[in-house]
C-alpha cells in the first residue's frame, strides 16, 4: 500500500513538472513569436461627382466598429456562451482544454476545440479552421503571444470584427446591418443572443436558413446570460417571447452601390499598398454612380424576366481612361464573378473594327469594295465556307462602309485574307488585348476569345481618335493631411491614326443608318429611332455570346449577355441588349452636346452611294463617306 502511495506521489510530481516545463515552454516560445493585431486603416471611397459609396476598414469591404460602439447585450452573450473567464484568463484557459480532450479522448476524434476568444482570433487572423494537434498548439502560442502584448478590449474588439456570420458576412457591424438592418449599437437582447448563436456553425445555426437551430442555442445563450447575472430573470423570459425578423440583406452590396466596381477598387488599393503605409485616406474613382443607376434601370426595364442569362457591361471616359462604370452580373448577392473582366467569350463580330482599321492603314478606305457572295475559301489545303446572318448575301460588289453596317462576313474574311491573317493578330496585340489570339482565318469573325473590360478599352483608342487609353478605376488618393499620395496619370501618347481612327469611327455610324441595306437590314436598324446624337457602334452575336458596343467622344459602352455555361442562345433571345444599351447612352448623355469629332486636317469627306462605294447614280441614297487626302477614289479623278 506504501508503495502505491509512494508511486501515485511520484506520478504527481512528475505530472505537475511536466505541466510546469509544458507551461514555461509555451510561454518562452509564445514571447518569442512576434504577431500583431492588423492596424485599422479607414478608407472613404467616393465616386467622380464627390458621392461617398463605401467605406473600407482594412483590405476588406467589412465595416469596422469599435468596442464602445457594440451593444452591451452583444458583448455578454458573446462571453457567456464563448468564454465566460476572458477577462482573467492569459489567452487560454487549461480547464476548458481538459474538458476539450477528455471529450475527444472519449469520442476517438477531434470534436471539440476548448478554443478561448483569444485563441479564436488567432486562428481568425492567421490560421486555418482545419482541426489538428498542431494547428492547436500553434493557436494557443499565438494567442499568448497576443495576450502579452495587447489589452482584452482590443483583442475583444478585433475579435468581434473577424467572426463569420454565414451568407458571405465577416464582423459584428455587419452582421446587425445585415440581419437587422441596425448597427451594433442598437440590437435588443433577442438580437444580440441571435448573433453570438451563429459563430459555432455559421450555416447549422443560420437564423435566416435553419431558424429552430439558431432558436435552441439562443435560448441556451440566454440562459447563461442569467446564470452569470448578465440579465435578469425577466429580461430572459421577455427576450425568449420575442417575434424576430431578419433584414437578409447588406446595403452596401446592393447594386445600387457598384458591388462589382468596388471589388476592382479593391485590387487596385491592394496593388497600390495603400493598407500597408497608410493609416486613413479618401479615394477617388472614376464611378459614376448616375451612370450605375441609368445603367441598372436599363437592364430592369429590358432584362427578361426569370431567364438564366447573364449580363455584363463596362463603361470609359474615352479622353481619361476613367471607368465609369462596371457590371458583373445580374445580381451580385446571387455571384459576385466579375464576368466584365473576368469572362473570356468571343466577340464575333464586335471584333471587326479592328480589322477595318488594320485595312484602313493598308490603303482601303470606306469606298473599298468586295463582292459578297457565298464563297468557299482555300486555305492551307483546307475549305473555310464562312456564312452571312441567315445566309443572305447581295451578289454584288460592296463598300466598306456597307460591309461594317450590316456585318457582311464575306467581305471581313477577304479583307482579312488580303491582308495576311498575321496582320489583324498584330493589331489586336497592338491595342492592348492579353488574351490568346489565334492566328486562323476565323479570328476575322471573333472565334478567340475576349474579356468585355479589354474590348472596350480596344474601343476608347477608337474614341479617343488614336490615344493609347488605358482604364483607371482610381483617380486620386489623398491622406489625412490632404496630402495627394496618388494621382492617375492620364496624359495618354498617341499611339494610332488619327485619321484611320476618324474614319473608322464615322464609317461606323452606318450601322444605325438602315438607308444602306440592300437586302437585309443594318444591325443597329431596330434602335435607331431611339437615338437623338450621333454614335459610333457595332453589335456581336456567336452561338453562346451576344455584344453591343458603341461610343462618341464622351463616353465607350460595351453590353455583353450570354449563359456563364455557354449554352445556346438564339438571336431572339437577346434583342435587349441593343435597347439596354441605346438607354444607358440617350440617358447619361442627356442635355450635353453632340459629343462628336471636329474632321482631321488631311481628311476629307465625299457625298457618294455608301453602299456601292461609287458615284450616287439619279434616285440612289448619297451621304458623306470620309478619306484620307492622299487615298482618294479613283474616280474622283476621272
Amino acid at each position: 500500500m506504501r508503495k502505491l502511495l509512494k508511486l501515485i506521489k511520484y506520478l504527481f510530481i512528475f505530472t505537475v513538472l511536466l505541466v510546469i516545463i509544458l507551461a514555461g515552454g509555451f510561454i518562452y516560445y509564445s514571447s518569442r513569436l512576434d504577431y500583431k493585431i492588423p492596424k485599422i486603416v479607414n478608407v472613404e471611397v467616393y465616386d467622380r461627382n464627390g458621392e461617398k459609396f463605401l467605406t473600407l476598414n482594412n483590405a476588406s469591404k467589412q465595416n469596422y466598429v469599435r468596442l464602445e460602439d457594440i451593444d452591451q447585450d452583444i458583448i455578454d452573450a458573446f462571453l457567456s456562451i464563448e468564454d465566460k473567464k476572458f477577462y482573467s484568463h492569459k489567452g487560454i484557459d487549461l480547464l476548458r482544454i481538459g474538458g476539450a480532450l477528455l471529450a475527444n479522448l472519449t469520442n476517438k476524434e477531434i470534436t471539440q476545440g476548448g478554443s478561448t476568444i483569444t485563441q479564436q482570433y488567432a486562428r481568425n487572423l492567421f490560421l486555418s479552421s482545419s482541426k489538428n494537434i498542431k494547428r492547436k498548439i500553434e493557436e494557443i502560442m499565438i494567442a499568448i503571444n497576443l495576450e502579452a502584448k495587447y489589452t482584452k478590449d482590443e483583442i475583444l474588439e478585433g475579435y468581434l470584427n473577424s467572426i463569420y456570420f454565414d451568407h458571405g458576412i465577416y464582423g459584428i457591424e455587419d452582421a446587425c446591418r445585415f440581419y437587422f438592418n441596425k448597427p451594433a449599437k442598437d440590437v435588443t437582447l433577442a438580437e444580440a443572443a441571435t448573433l453570438a448563436a451563429i459563430p459555432k456553425g455559421p450555416v447549422h445555426y443560420s437564423p435566416i436558413n435553419n431558424p429552430e437551430n439558431n432558436q435552441k442555442r439562443r435560448f441556451l445563450i440566454l440562459d447563461e446570460m442569467y446564470e452569470d447575472g448578465k440579465i435578469t430573470e425577466l429580461e430572459n423570459y421577455s427576450a425568449k417571447q420575442k417575434t424576430l425578423e431578419f433584414y437578409g440583406k447588406l446595403d452596401r452590396i446592393e447594386d445600387e452601390n457598384a458591388p462589382y466596381y468596388q471589388d476592382l477598387v479593391m485590387k487596385e488599393l491592394e496593388k497600390l499598398k495603400i493598407f500597408d503605409h497608410y493609416d486613413n485616406v479618401k479615394v477617388y474613382t472614376g464611378l459614376d454612380l448616375n451612370f450605375n443607376r441609368i445603367a441598372l434601370e436599363a437592364i430592369n426595364d429590358h432584362f427578361p424576366a426569370g431567364s438564366e442569362l447573364e449580363i455584363a457591361l463596362y463603361a470609359l471616359d474615352p479622353q481619361t481612361g476613367a471607368v465609369l462604370g462596371c457590371i458583373g452580373g445580374r445580381d451580385y448577392n446571387s455571384s459576385a464573378y466579375n464576368r466584365a473582366t473576368m469572362a473570356l467569350r468571343q466577340p464575333g463580330s464586335a471584333i471587326k473594327p479592328f480589322l477595318y482599321y488594320a485595312a484602313l492603314e493598308h490603303g482601303f478606305s470606306p469606298a473599298t469594295t468586295f463582292k459578297s457572295t457565298k464563297t468557299n475559301f482555300y486555305v492551307n489545303g483546307q475549305v473555310y465556307a464562312p456564312t452571312n446572318f441567315n445566309d443572305i448575301y447581295p451578289e454584288r460588289d460592296v463598300s466598306m462602309a456597307y460591309a461594317i453596317a450590316v456585318s457582311d462576313n464575306i467581305y471581313a474574311i477577304k479583307t482579312h485574307l488580303f491582308l495576311g491573317t498575321e496582320v489583324m493578330v498584330k493589331t489586336l496585340k497592338d491595342f492592348g488585348f492579353t488574351t490568346p489570339i489565334n492566328d486562323n482565318v476565323s479570328l476575322a469573325l471573333g472565334t478567340s476569345e475576349v474579356y468585355l473590360s479589354e474590348l472596350v478599352q480596344g474601343y476608347a483608342r477608337f474614341a479617343s481618335l488614336g490615344k493609347e487609353v488605358k482604364p483607371a478605376y482610381i483617380t486620386k488618393i489623398v491622406d489625412s493631411k490632404g496630402k495627394v499620395i496618388y494621382e492617375n496619370k492620364n496624359d495618354f501618347k498617341q499611339k494610332y491614326s488619327k485619321e484611320s481612327t476618324f474614319i473608322l469611327s464615322e464609317t461606323m455610324t452606318n450601322v444605325f443608318d438602315n438607308r444602306l441595306a440592300i437586302n437585309i437590314s443594318t444591325t443597329g436598324a431596330q434602335i435607331a429611332n431611339k437615338l437623338t446624337r450621333k454614335y459610333a457602334g457595332k453589335s456581336g452575336t456567336t452561338n453562346t455570346d451576344n455584344w453591343m458596343i458603341g461610343y462618341n467622344a464622351d463616353i465607350v459602352l460595351g453590353v455583353w449577355t450570354g449563359y456563364d455555361k455557354k449554352k445556346f442562345i438564339e438571336n431572339s433571345e437577346v434583342r435587349f441588349i441593343k435597347y439596354i444599351w441605346a438607354d444607358i447612352m440617350e440617358n447619361y448623355l442627356k442635355g450635353r452636346g453632340e459629343c462628336w469629332y471636329e474632321v482631321p486636317e488631311n481628311v476629307i469627306s465625299i457625298k457618294i452611294n455608301p453602299t456601292t462605294g461609287l458615284i450616287a447614280k439619279k434616285n440612289e441614297y448619297r451621304k458623306d463617306l470620309y478619306f484620307k487626302a492622299d487615298n482618294l477614289p479613283w474616280y474622283i479623278f476621272g
